[in-house]
C-alpha cells in the first residue's frame, strides 16, 4: 500500500492569501482513492477535483473489464478474426502495451484474461488442473492480439482477452495529470499514487511506503515531487487454497503465480510505466529483477521480508532520486 502521510493531506496553510488544500474520497476502478489539489478558494478548488475525477472516470469507463459496454469488454467478446477499431487514445496505450511486453521480456503481458480465469483470481481463488492451465495459456499472450498500429486495429487469432490490472491505473493517473497543468496536486489509486507541482510550503509530498506482510505499518517515507510511485506486492490480496498460495499477480511466461512474495516499488515521470513496471519486476523477482533494473536506469526498489524485519534492496536510481526516509 501506498498512502500519503496525513500531514500533507490534512495540514493547509493557515495564511488566508496562501492556496488551501482540498480533497475528495471516491471509489472507482476496484479501490478507494483519494485525490488532492491546492486552491487559491474552494470553488477552485472543487472544480480542480472535478477535473480530476473526470479524467479518472473515463479512462475506467474505457477500460473496466467489469462494464459490459467498455470498449475493453467489446473488445474482448469480438469474434475472432473480426477487426476491432480502437479510438486514438486506445490506440497510443495499445503502442505502449506491446512496447513494454516486449522490453519486459514477457514479465508483463496484458492478454492473460484466460489465466486470471482460470486461477478465479476475482473469484476467490481455486488450483487449476494441468489441462485447464495449459488451455488457460494457449489462450494468453498478445502475441494472439494483432495489432495495426497504422488503421488502429486489433484482432484476436484465438479466444484471447484482456486484463488490465498491471496498467490501468497507470494510465487513468496519466491522463489525469494532462488534465492538471499548472496544479499542485495528489492523486492516489491505492497502490500507485501521481504528484503533480509543488505544495505552497515548497516542500515535496510525502508518501508512505508500507511493510509488504503488515499494510498498517510504515517502514518508509518517500518524498514525491514529480512523476509516480506504484507497488505491486501480496499480503491480503493473495489468495489461499487448500492451504497453497495463490498470489493475485501471474507470471504470463509460465501461468502461475508468481512466488515472490515482497513488494516492488517503482518510480517513473509516467504512471503508466510506474504500473507495467512494478508488475514485470514482482514477476521477474529479486534476484532477476534488480540487475534488469538498474541496467536500464530505472528507479526501483524491492521490499523483501526477512523474518519480523525488511530489507530494502534498490536500484541506485531509486536511492539517489528519491531518497527515502527508513523507519524500519
Amino acid at each position: 500500500m501506498i498512502r500519503a502521510a496525513g500531514a500533507v493531506l490534512f495540514a493547509a496553510s493557515t495564511l488566508a492569501a496562501a492556496p488551501q488544500l482540498y480533497q475528495r474520497d471516491v471509489y472507482l476502478m476496484g479501490t478507494q482513492a483519494r485525490l488532492a489539489v491546492y486552491a487559491p478558494d474552494r470553488p477552485r478548488g472543487i472544480a480542480t477535483l472535478e477535473t480530476a475525477l473526470a479524467a479518472l472516470e473515463q479512462t475506467e469507463r474505457q477500460l473496466s473489464t467489469w462494464q459490459q459496454n467498455s470498449p475493453i469488454s467489446r473488445l474482448n467478446r469480438t469474434p475472432v478474426g473480426d477487426r476491432w477499431r480502437a479510438d486514438e487514445l486506445l490506440c497510443a496505450l495499445f503502442a505502449d502495451l506491446y512496447e513494454w511486453q516486449h522490453t519486459t521480456g514477457g514479465t508483463f503481458d496484458p492478454a492473460i484474461g484466460a489465466l486470471t480465469a482460470a486461477w478465479k483470481i476475482h473469484e476467490g481463488g481455486t488450483l487449476p488442473t494441468d489441462i485447464q492451465l495449459d488451455d488457460a495459456r494457449s489462450r494468453s499472450g498478445l502475441q494472439h492480439l494483432d495489432f495495426d498500429r497504422q488503421q488502429c486495429t486489433l484482432t484476436r487469432l484465438t479466444e484471447v482477452t484482456l486484463d488490465v490490472g498491471a496498467f490501468g491505473k497507470g494510465e487513468a493517473l496519466d491522463r489525469a495529470a494532462r488534465a492538471l497543468p499548472g496544479t499542485a496536486w495528489m492523486i492516489d489509486l491505492g497502490g500507485q499514487v501521481a504528484v503533480g507541482g509543488t505544495p505552497p510550503d515548497g516542500k515535496p509530498w510525502i508518501v508512505a511506503l508500507a511493510h509488504p506482510a503488515d499494510r498498517q505499518r510504515v517502514i518508509a517515507q518517500v518524498p514525491l515531487s514529480a512523476g509516480s510511485l506504484s507497488t505491486s506486492g501480496g499480503s491480503e490480496r493473495d489468495l489461499r487454497v487448500a492451504n497453497t498460495r495463490v498470489g493475485h499477480i501471474l507470471d504470463p511466461r509460465t501461468g502461475r503465480p508468481a512466488p515472490f512474495d515482497g513488494t516492488v516499488v517503482v518510480w517513473h515521470e509516467r504512471a503508466l510505466v510506474a504500473d507495467i513496471l512494478s508488475t514485470a519486476l514482482y514477476v521477474m523477482g529479486p534476484a532477476a529483477g534488480l540487475p534488469w533494473a538498474e541496467s536500464r536506469g530505472f528507479a526501483a526498489a524491492y521490499l523483501i521480508p526477512e523474518g519480523t524485519s525488511v530489507r530494502v534492496a534498490a536500484t541506485a536510481d531509486f536511492s539517489v532520486r528519491l531518497k527515502p526516509d527508513t523507519t524500519y
